[in-house]
């Protein structure tokens, strides 16, 4: 049997569609960018060095995002039971802040005794500017240090 001969790369040719007239960069990649950087990230973010995560991922909330700031919503009630036992403290909760600023998927950490559904009525009920990363609003796990005191009389 013979073997087949090698094809050298350089002497293929793309076969019809015609002449586009833009021939590209070398080492660039088909949709690339303008002016983009060989070997950079297909839809990154011109200029940027971290790539925008999509919109239905969830990352944690870290360095370069700008921390949220509640706009609505209400602070925990105390539960009759929770004012009987005298309860203070602090509570650690998990959540997502979606890109809408809304309280996803609430996770408790660290509850207190007759306050746990209580703490996590009022943060579903508040609503926060959406976290910012690269410029865009992202979904972030973020996680919420509640100090509860006991109300004065």
């Amino acid at each position: 049997e013979a073997a087949e001969k090698p094809v050298d790369v350089a002497e293929v040719t793309p076969q019809g569609g015609g002449d586009d007239g833009d021939d590209g960069v070398e080492g660039g990649v088909e949709g690339g960018v303008k002016g983009g950087v060989v070997g950079g990230v297909v839809g990154g973010k011109v200029g940027s060095t971290t790539p925008i995560p999509p919109q239905n991922v969830v990352i944690p909330f870290g360095a370069g995002m700008n921390r949220p700031t509640m706009t609505g919503g209400r602070d925990p009630i105390y539960t009759k039971e929770a004012l009987a036992a005298r309860v203070e403290g602090l509570m650690i909760v998990r959540c997502t802040i979606n890109v809408t600023g809304a309280i996803t998927n609430c996770r408790v950490i660290k509850e207190l005794p007759h306050m746990k559904q209580a703490v996590l009525d009022a943060l579903y009920s508040r609503r926060y500017t959406p976290v910012m990363f690269n410029g865009q609003p992202v979904n972030v796990d973020y996680v919420f240090n509640i100090r509860l005191v006991l109300p004065t009389r």
